[in-house]
């Protein structure tokens, strides 16, 4: 049951986070569409050191990066669903064993 429940959190927050990412990149991408027309380059910051890039260029990475975000988003929906769905067979198999004598409910 605690098993579950830390998966679960831990999923549901590594889920948050990628959301976060993936609403940063969007915004990052409308700002670079907004000053595109005033700026030559921009920075774009790879691991812990900023490139010079061109709109296109850094359209092209956050393009990249928004992909593979998605990739991971949708990864980890799967992999909760994975968990929901063995929770499920190991509950209906316990009740099925052990009736009301126990109980998988959590709260």
């Amino acid at each position: 049951k605690q098993w579950y429940q830390r998966r679960v959190a831990i999923t549901a927050g590594d889920l948050t986070a990628k959301s976060k990412q993936l609403q940063n990149l969007t915004d990052a991408a409308q700002d670079v569409e907004e000053l595109e027309l005033s700026e030559d380059s921009f920075p774009f910051q790879l691991g812990e050191v900023f490139v010079e890039m061109t709109a296109e260029q850094t359209n092209n990475m956050i393009t990249t990066y928004k992909a593979k975000i998605d990739k991971d988003m949708q990864a980890l929906k799967d992999k909760s669903a994975d968990i929901e769905t063995n929770m499920k067979e190991l509950k209906s198999e316990l009740y099925g064993k052990f009736g009301s004598a126990i109980n998988l409910e959590y709260d």
